[in-house]
């Protein structure tokens, strides 16, 4: 195991493990999507819709909160690094990216099972199953629930992720493409050291934004994890020669939660050690941690990572508190076990088709004849896995 720990630092120094991972698809982190979308429901129901029933245990309610922001942060993380890599791909093998193509392929991931699902929300609500708002609804189509525009209700309140999400990738490709390249790096970890700085300013200045304190932090992760697939190798490298016992002590502070009272000491924990806490965990996921990759590759977390979307949509509604139901949808919590056969239809009739198109749309856009057949096939192959991004 040593001799092959040693070889990996090497290959990722050298940049061979990159050449032939790029393209690849990395089940690690469809493993994490679940673990992340597992969280986030756990702490719905423990922290709100079963609050009360809760024990009463020293920390308790602190470590599920934690949870819950990890797991978010680790999503904003994923899909900063794997949209990246992506983008970075394709650069590599055209020498251009095709915004046409990238948008192609974002909305018809995003949009289809999105609608579907606020759809679903607005047929409960002219029942009278919900209790939710038609203004709420609008603004979470339009992606706008991280500003403090539309009334926040439950049903929808957690698309602010996607909001974050499409208003950072509506500018991120561009700059890509304009930003020189010795540039880049050094933007984006502006942009990361801004957003902390911005709640920095907030909590100590006691001023209330239009933008959500969470919103600013999503930025910041998503920025984290773009950087990491700007320098892939390196960080892949590092990770390599993490042992394990660090990395474990890394995801135990991070469900701790180990800061003051203080808002500002949480901030800068938040803002400054988290992403690049979740970044480690991510990339020590995929060097020479065999247990751990067994676990998150196991099929039953293969399948909640695939349709890891979907399961972030639909739990909403079914962790929903008491509150936020009215006469006959008080049962739908008790139907949790529909989430079964309503995430498997969404994938396989909404998303997995949009995505097909979506992918076809790209295809069409980016064939212009600028590429050899080996590097078109590099991207084509890459393409055939966009669930990932």
């Amino acid at each position: 195991m040593v001799h092959s720990k040693n070889q990996l630092q090497r290959e990722y120094a050298t940049g061979s493990v990159l050449n032939r991972m790029r393209s690849g698809r990395l089940r690690e982190l469809d493993g994490w999507r679940a673990v992340s979308v597992l969280m986030i429901t756990c702490v719905h129901i423990c922290a709100y819709q079963y609050q009360s029933r809760m024990p009463h245990i020293v920390g308790l309610s602190r470590a599920i909160n934690s949870s819950g922001d990890v797991a978010v942060k680790m999503f904003f993380m994923i899909s900063g690094f794997l949209i990246c890599r992506l983008l970075l791909l394709e650069e590599s093998s055209y020498g251009s990216i095709s915004l046409t193509g990238f948008y192609c392929r974002r909305i018809f991931r995003i949009l289809p099972a999105l609608y579907t699902y606020l759809c679903a929300i607005a047929l409960l609500l002219s029942l009278g199953f919900v209790r939710e708002q038609w203004k709420s609804i609008l603004g979470s189509s339009l992606f706008l629930y991280d500003l403090d525009i539309p009334p926040w209700s439950w049903h929808v309140g957690h698309t602010w992720t996607l909001a974050v999400e499409e208003q950072f990738y509506l500018v991120f490709p561009s700059l890509l493409i304009f930003l020189p390249k010795r540039w880049r790096t050094q933007f984006f970890v502006g942009v990361f050291l801004f957003c902390t700085a911005w709640n920095l300013a907030v909590v100590l200045a006691g001023w209330n934004p239009f933008l959500w304190n969470h919103a600013r932090e999503g930025f910041a992760s998503i920025c984290c994890g773009v950087l990491m697939a700007m320098h892939e190798g390196r960080v892949r490298g590092i990770a390599t020669r993490v042992p394990g016992f660090l990395a474990a002590l890394t995801a135990l502070a991070l469900l701790a939660h180990p800061v003051g009272s203080l808002d500002w000491q949480k901030e800068l924990y938040e803002g400054l050690f988290v992403p690049p806490a979740i970044g480690l965990l991510l990339m020590f996921s995929l060097g020479p941690a065999p247990r751990l990759r067994a676990f998150l590759c196991s099929p039953p977390l293969q399948a909640v990572g695939l349709t890891s979307y979907g399961v972030y949509l639909w739990q909403q509604l079914f962790t929903a508190p008491r509150e936020y139901l009215s006469g006959p949808g008080r049962i739908i919590p008790f139907l949790g076990p529909l989430m079964f056969l309503i995430v498997p239809i969404s994938y396989w009739l909404v998303e997995k088709p949009a995505i097909r198109y979506g992918r076809f749309l790209s295809e069409r856009a980016r064939r212009s004849g600028e590429a050899g057949p080996e590097s078109a096939g590099r991207l084509e192959g890459y393409l055939r896995n966009p669930e990932r991004a």
